[in-house]
Parts: C-alpha cells; sequence; structure tokens
C-alpha cells in the first residue's frame, strides 16, 4: 500500500527552478534514502512533503487523501486558497493530514523552554487532541526506547547533541505517524553521536517502519535503505535497490558523485 506519492513537482525560487518534475512514492514499511550534493533539492523537496514549502505544481497525496492537485498548471490544494504557512496553521483538512507524518530535523528544532516531555508531548495533545494520559504513557514508551526516559524532566540544554536527535526522533514517533521523514538527522553531530542515531534509525527500520531519509552517509542509506533516489540540480537522475544503486550505479552522474564516498 502507498502511504505517500508526489507527482510531477515543480518548484522555483525567485525564478531559479529547484525542483523539477519530481516524481516518487513510498510504500508501508519500505526506507527510502536521499541523497545527492548539497543544493541538489533534497531539503526543498522534505519541506514541500512536509508542508514547510508549498510546490508551484504537481500533485501530492498522502494514503487515499489527494491533497494537492495539478489544475491548469499550478498547485491547488485542498481547502487552501492562501498560499502562507499561517493560513496552513489555520486549515483544518491539512492539519488533520499533517497527522500522519513526523518530521526530525537536523537541527533537532527543540523548544529550549520546554523539558523533554513537554517537547515530545505537546503536539499529540495540543494538536492531535489526544487523551493527554495516553500520550504521556506513549511518551515514556518512546523516550525509554531512546535510552532518555529518566531525561524527561530535563531541558533541552542539559542534553548532548546526541541526546537532543533523540527526544526529536521520540517526538516524532509520539505523534504515531504514518511515516517519519528525516532531513539529514547527523549533519550536525560529530562522528560518535552519528553512530548513536544512525543504530537508532536502522533499529526503527528493522520494524518495518516507512522513513525517508535525506543523507550523506552513503553505507547507512546502502545497508538500512530499501531504495536509494540521487538528486541532482533539482531533478532525480537515478534511483533503484539501495544496495545496487550504491554499489554500482549506472549513471555517469551518479557514478561522480559516490566517487567521493568510501565504504
Amino acid at each position: 500500500m502507498s502511504v505517500f506519492e508526489i507527482k510531477n513537482c515543480k518548484k522555483s525560487f525567485n525564478d531559479i527552478k529547484v525542483l523539477d518534475d519530481i516524481s516518487f512514492k513510498v510504500d508501508e514499511g519500505e526506507v527510502v534514502s536521499i541523497i545527492g550534493s548539497s543544493g541538489s533539492g533534497k531539503t526543498t523537496l522534505l519541506r514541500i512533503c512536509t508542508f514547510l514549502e508549498f510546490m508551484d505544481d504537481g500533485t501530492l497525496t498522502y494514503l487515499d487523501d489527494s491533497i494537492v492537485k495539478s489544475i491548469d498548471g499550478k498547485a491547488s490544494y485542498i481547502g487552501q486558497k492562501d498560499l502562507s504557512l499561517d493560513a496552513l496553521n489555520k486549515n483544518k483538512d491539512l492539519t488533520r493530514i499533517k497527522g500522519y507524518f513526523g518530521l526530525v530535523f537536523q537541527n533537532f528544532n527543540l523548544f529550549p523552554h520546554w523539558t523533554v516531555l513537554k517537547n515530545v508531548t505537546d503536539a499529540p495533545i495540543y494538536v492531535q487532541k489526544r487523551d493527554k494520559n495516553e500520550v504521556i504513557e506513549k511518551a515514556f514508551i518512546y523516550l525509554k526506547k531512546m535510552g532518555l526516559e529518566s531525561k524527561a524532566y530535563c531541558y533541552p540544554c542539559e542534553l548532548s547533541g546526541g541526546q537532543q536527535q533523540r527526544v526529536a526522533i521520540a517526538r516524532a514517533l509520539c505523534l504515531e505517524p504514518k511515516i517519519i521523514y528525516f532531513d539529514e538527522p547527523t549533519s550536525a553531530l560529530d562522528p560518535e553521536l552519528t553512530s548513536e542515531i544512525l543504530k537508532v534509525i536502522k533499529e526503527l527500520a528493522s520494524e518495518k517502519r516507512t522513513m525517508v531519509i535525506v543523507t550523506h552517509e552513503m553505507s547507512f542509506a546502502r545497508d538500512v535503505a530499501d531504495r536509494v533516489i540521487f538528486m541532482d540540480n533539482g531533478v532525480i537522475v537515478e534511483e533503484g535497490n539501495a544496495y545496487d544503486l550504491i554499489t554500482n550505479p549506472k549513471k555517469d552522474r551518479t557514478k561522480k558523485f559516490l566517487m567521493k564516498y568510501d565504504g
């Protein structure tokens, strides 16, 4: 079953084309890694998938919900005439659909004045309107899974970078999402902490959680992802089985990119 699908996505900033006719889908239980040089459009694509940016044209579907349709060469968002983030926050349809996914940022994006527990539970309680006791119980389950149960009442400044990223992952899990997006989750971490976070994500993959991971960790993409998408200059150059694409790419541009990486 397809959890997410985007077709013919186009996006420009000030007449500079950033995404050009991007199409891919993610099936339930599948792990997809998106790789490519800085500036290739990976993060912009993830931001469009999670409504932090709006596409100019294309279609977008979560499960059976068709959120974006293409009408006369322009993206039309469900119930949304004003394409602004402020209007998005008032759109009940899109707020409901945002419950389908969780997002883990490269720089954690925790609220510094909130405890770990409040960071993890606030959205499920106040956005998803779930039972407070049930959410707190779930939060402790996920914090324990991340090895952070004892840090529930600490503040982000009291945690290491790796611990903060694990809180961010627990926060995403507590939303009970259908799909989790990771935007270069290790780029702000040193090598030791990078290994720690990659191990956590690998464990989530073994549980058959549906995930899309933007990463520069090629060996991780090869060993953990089911499928890899290589982007360059706003287009998908090559995609396929993760192991095959990383170890034996077909396109010259992909080969050139991967020559920089060992392992």
